[in-house]
């Protein structure tokens, strides 16, 4: 089932990087446009009545706040996701009582970004301030200190949706050296094919510590 996703800030920017960024993910209908986050946005949410509303923390913390509790009012079975730039605990517990259901780092790898959404989108991982920024409602028996480097290496491209080609050209080694390391990661960690294996990646954190072209959302001072 594809899923109606709308983004909401206060920069044509912002939302433009952001709109890029999450039509490269299958499962989602990006809704053209975005939601002017510098006035309600009401209308906006009950005519085009998206599943998941993807809310770029604005300039002001308030107005955020505002605009996360009109799209839970109006959208009450939606998904809310606050991208924010910050960490605090307290900040983050407030946009949660407002009606967001989960809230990701800005910095987050600009490929893994989207995936993430999804899961959040499909009930896998919920709020939390931990360093990952989400936490999985169980990631039990997910051990990566089984994994060796160059198997974490291939998990980390295999989760940024990087095909075997690709991978096996950037670490210089052959497709069926790539597979070869693959079918070990899925023996260490118990699963069945590559989609459940980025699934354990995204939920335990592994590609935030590492990513090396964070996705950057300028706003105007």
């Amino acid at each position: 089932m594809t899923l109606r996703l709308m983004v909401v800030a206060d920069e044509p920017l912002s939302a433009s990087a952001l709109r890029h960024a999450l039509r490269a993910v299958s499962g989602f209908e990006v809704v053209d446009g975005y939601a002017d986050a510098a006035a309600s946005c009401s209308a906006t949410m009950t005519v085009h009545t998206p599943d998941v509303v993807v809310v770029d923390q604005l300039r002001s913390r308030p107005a955020t706040l505002m605009r996360i509790g009109e799209i839970r009012a109006e959208l009450p079975a939606a998904k809310i996701i606050l991208l924010h730039d910050t960490k605090e605990t307290a900040w983050l517990t407030a946009a949660v009582a407002a009606g967001a259901d989960a809230a990701i780092a800005k910095s987050f790898h600009v490929q893994g970004i989207g995936a993430l959404v999804r899961e959040i989108a499909a009930g896998n991982v919920f709020h939390a301030f931990g360093p990952a920024q989400v936490i999985p409602r169980s990631n039990m028996g997910f051990d990566l200190s089984r994994l060796t480097e160059r198997e974490l290496e291939i998990l980390r491209l295999v989760a940024a949706g990087a095909p075997n080609g690709r991978i096996a050209a950037q670490l210089w080694v052959t497709e069926q050296t790539v597979k070869f390391h693959l079918s070990n990661v899925y023996r260490k960690l118990g699963v069945a094919n590559r989609t459940q294996a980025s699934h354990v990646a995204h939920i335990t954190g592994l590609l935030n510590p590492v990513s090396p072209t964070p996705l950057r959302i300028e706003t105007a001072a």
